[in-house]
């Protein structure tokens, strides 16, 4: 009876471990939020001087309709953070608010001069 005990364990145990391992890992939420983040500010219509970097800290949040708030844009100069704002503000993304409800994220935007530009 001990042995069947044991036996019983052993395929259960190896029944949940085979359902455990996920070969399609989903990309982790902060990831994606970045990366449609960073499609929504791409190509700044900004006039950079040589050598110059613009840097901004954001600060939002995810609305109950999946809408990205902005609460706040931390940069020197006025126009990034209108840009931001513009470019960001009230657009939808594919993040769940039930995952994260009132969460505010915080990611910093640097934007550099290309090169040959």
């Amino acid at each position: 009876m001990k042995k069947l005990t044991v036996l019983l364990f052993a395929v259960v145990l190896s029944t949940s471990q085979l359902f455990a391992n996920n070969n399609n890992p989903e990309k982790d939420t902060n990831q994606q939020l970045r990366e449609q983040i960073a499609s929504l500010l791409e190509k700044p219509e900004i006039k950079l001087l040589e050598q110059e970097e613009l840097q901004a800290k954001i600060e939002f949040t995810i609305n109950t309709e999946g809408e990205i708030v902005v609460l706040n844009v931390d940069s020197k100069r006025h126009i990034i953070k209108s840009y931001i704002k513009s470019r960001l503000n009230y657009k939808k993304t594919d993040l769940k608010t039930s995952e994260s409800p009132n969460r505010v994220y915080h990611i910093s935007l640097r934007i550099k001069k290309p090169l040959g530009a």
